[in-house]
């Protein structure tokens, strides 16, 4: 499935109703979750950039979107504490506790990367 399949499918599936970011913001953060991953593994199809066309399998789509889905939050969460100002109730955790999961995540992710790459050799 591409970027832009994947993307759809979350939010017109997956999170119908509690996503506040436009779908450009959405495709923002997958692009940017499969350059991480693309650093450490690269990705099957080989596509000269990544965007909104690129194809990932489910094996990379599975571990890209936790990454993904912390993207998300955090947007969600800096769109949310900007719009205080306006009189927005914050909900769900703060930019700074998802940051937080993020650098625990990426921090994890390559000995991830190492665990399946060691399973699939073997």
């Amino acid at each position: 499935m591409t970027l832009t399949e994947l993307v759809n499918r979350f939010l017109v599936n997956e999170r119908p109703l509690g996503v506040v970011l436009d779908e450009r913001v959405v495709m923002a953060q997958a692009i940017a979750a499969t350059v991480y991953y693309d650093g450490y593994i690269r990705l099957a199809s080989t596509p000269a950039a990544i965007d909104e066309t690129t194809a990932l399998n489910n094996f990379e789509w599975a571990l890209i979107r936790p990454l993904f889905l912390l993207y998300v939050e955090r947007e969600t969460a800096l769109y949310l504490e900007a719009a205080q100002v306006m009189g927005v109730t914050l909900f769900g955790r703060t930019s700074e506790m998802v940051q937080t999961a993020i650098a625990a995540a990426e921090s994890g992710f390559n000995t991830q990367i190492n665990n399946v790459q060691n399973i699939t050799a073997s």
